[in-house]
């Protein structure tokens, strides 16, 4: 399990899906993402722990809390370069939780909402058959589909964590949210092909 220190800067080649990095005195802390330039200044001045600046893959310690800066040198500031700037989250990272901040929570309100009703909002903003291709894309593969479903999120203004994402998805799914979703031939071949722990699933009111 890799380690991250302000002392040294790290330089990573490729992300494991199930890599697991360690940050040097962040226990307990949060794991914010920026998208910009505005956000990366604004999570610079807020309580998260470790900021990823996902337009340049570079990996900051927060150690100066909410003051201005990262902090001192060797102790906060930057911790690793991402070569081909990959997605990133808390999952990532032990001891770490995604940051809740209305910064990368995105979602319109003034503090994001509720994941579901975050999920809730984007659906309405998508056509059928956008809605039936991510459902079925996540029934599918759950991993390619929750990555579909962030960046669409992402491109309407919302910041999902894949893990929470996840949860909340299968959440809504067991209380029947999506059943009236139609899905296309191909997604219902793939699903009756997959075997009985899939065939509830998208079965609707047919």
């Amino acid at each position: 399990m890799p380690d991250f220190n302000a002392k040294k800067v790290s330089k990573v080649k490729a992300v494991d899906p199930d890599a697991s990095y360690s940050v040097e005195g962040t226990e307990g802390g949060s794991f914010a993402i920026a998208s910009s330039k505005k956000e990366l200044k604004q999570l610079m001045k807020s309580d998260a722990a470790v900021v990823y600046d996902e337009k340049k893959g570079k990996l900051y310690l927060n150690a100066n809390g909410e003051e201005k800066g990262w902090g001192k040198k060797k102790v906060g500031g930057l911790l690793a370069t991402f070569k081909g700037k990959p997605e990133l989250s808390a999952d990532h990272f032990e001891d770490l939780s995604a940051h809740e901040d209305v910064v990368t929570s995105g979602g319109g309100g003034s503090n994001g909402g509720d994941i579901k009703e975050q999920i809730a909002s984007l659906r309405e903003g998508l056509s059928e058959s956008d809605v039936a291709e991510l459902y079925g894309e996540t029934l599918i593969d759950p991993k390619k589909g929750l990555k579909s479903i962030a960046k669409a999120g992402k491109k309407e203004g919302y910041k999902f964590d894949k893990a929470e994402l996840g949860a909340a998805l299968d959440e809504m799914d067991d209380s029947g949210a999506f059943s009236d979703v139609d899905l296309d031939a191909a997604a219902l071949a793939s699903l009756m092909g997959m075997g009985g722990e899939q065939e509830q699933v998208g079965g609707g009111d047919s």
